[in-house]
């Protein structure tokens, strides 16, 4: 709000105020640079992370063939986001041949699957990851990360992890990676993608050239400002913010165990799992309604992501990590946020119970 106010020139005018803006811009990104162990120019701000995806996925693809007159091999988990999953297809449609890894009962995939769909093709664009926005499950990206190179290409999802995990530091030889400004503080509609600087990348937007011609649009400096912020807090505060929400986490699941529930773990039961994030499926329970009954109850959870939650398909990633579709619909992502308590965990369990009985009841009648 205080950048809307002070600098709200468009960063690409030549006037002073134009400057200026241009000036809170670039120093918004020189940040978000420093904490991404990259440079500036590496740097792209995006309406958030679809486009992200999109610029990343259909970019490489497309300007790989351009060089090379050759499709790139398109490997990808069964468990990526719809936001990766949608350009693929598309890709797909455009002559690229795409291959989907199979997941373990948690979401994780084996790299060595992952790796040897490449086969023997000479180049490949693996979409891989960080961390499963449904399940929680942590990725294993270090050997994918020690085999990035040449024509061999990896597009991270990182958008679950930054602000509750360490950064890893084979993050870093991703090709490409997407980031989401919402998931640590940051206004909806502010992304960014972090380029290789190997990456060479087609737009898919063309117009006024800004940001190296790969994405055009006048750009926000606010935006931009309140992503490097949000970006420093989260890194600065994420041992804090993974401990608060493991304890809350924990007092949940207690409650939960307390109650005699009758639940089966969609999750990893162990570190390999975000700090804040549970799935949980319940035997014999009417999937269809119970979303809308937690909502009644003041619980805000949902049966999958949150951009595909208004489909009454069941979860695309719990059907890939071996549930059946009505299993699916009977599971719920339970995740706690910022400044979670103890308190808040006990009373989610406690609510979600009572919901549970009732829908029981309603299943016996």
């Amino acid at each position: 709000m205080r950048v809307s106010r002070e600098a709200p020139g468009n960063p690409s005018s030549v006037h002073r105020t134009g400057r200026h803006a241009q000036a809170v811009l670039e120093q918004a990104r020189e940040q978000v640079a420093h904490l991404l162990a990259t440079t500036a120019g590496n740097i792209l701000f995006t309406s958030g992370a679809t486009e992200a995806n999109n610029l990343a996925i259909l970019g490489l693809a497309r300007a790989h063939r351009r060089v090379t007159a050759e499709p790139l091999r398109l490997i990808a988990t069964k468990g990526e986001h719809p936001a990766a999953i949608a350009p693929l297809r598309l890709l797909q449609q455009e002559g690229f041949p795409l291959d989907f890894v199979d997941l373990d009962a948690h979401a994780m995939v084996h790299v060595e699957a992952l790796l040897g769909a490449r086969g023997k093709t000479s180049s490949s664009l693996t979409v891989l990851q960080w961390a499963n926005n449904e399940t929680g499950a942590i990725q294993p990206i270090d050997p994918l990360a020690q085999k990035v190179g040449g024509n061999h290409l990896w597009h991270c999802d990182a958008v679950q992890g930054f602000g509750k995990l360490a950064p890893d530091s084979a993050l870093w030889n991703a090709t490409t990676l997407s980031l989401s400004g919402h998931k640590f503080g940051a206004p909806k509609g502010v992304g960014v993608l972090r380029l290789h600087e190997s990456a060479m990348l087609d737009p898919i937007q063309v117009g006024g050239g800004q940001q190296r011609s790969l994405r055009s649009g006048t750009e926000s400096p606010a935006l931009a400002a309140a992503f490097a912020h949000g970006l420093r807090l989260a890194m600065e505060e994420r041992e804090n913010h993974a401990r608060d929400v493991r304890v809350a986490r924990e007092a949940f699941l207690r409650t939960w165990e307390e109650k005699g529930n009758i639940s089966v773990f969609n999750h990893p039961q162990d570190k390999a799992c975000l700090p804040n994030t549970l799935n949980l499926h319940f035997p014999g329970v009417d999937g269809r309604l119970l979303v809308p009954a937690c909502d009644a109850d003041g619980l805000d959870i949902s049966a999958g992501s949150a951009c595909s939650s208004g489909s009454a398909m069941p979860s695309p990633v719990l059907v890939a990590a071996g549930l059946t579709p009505d299993q699916a619909r009977a599971s719920l992502r339970i995740s706690f946020g910022p400044n979670s308590t103890p308190e808040q965990g006990k009373e989610a369990a406690f609510r979600l119970h009572q919901v549970l009985c009732r829908l029981y009841e309603i299943a016996k009648r």
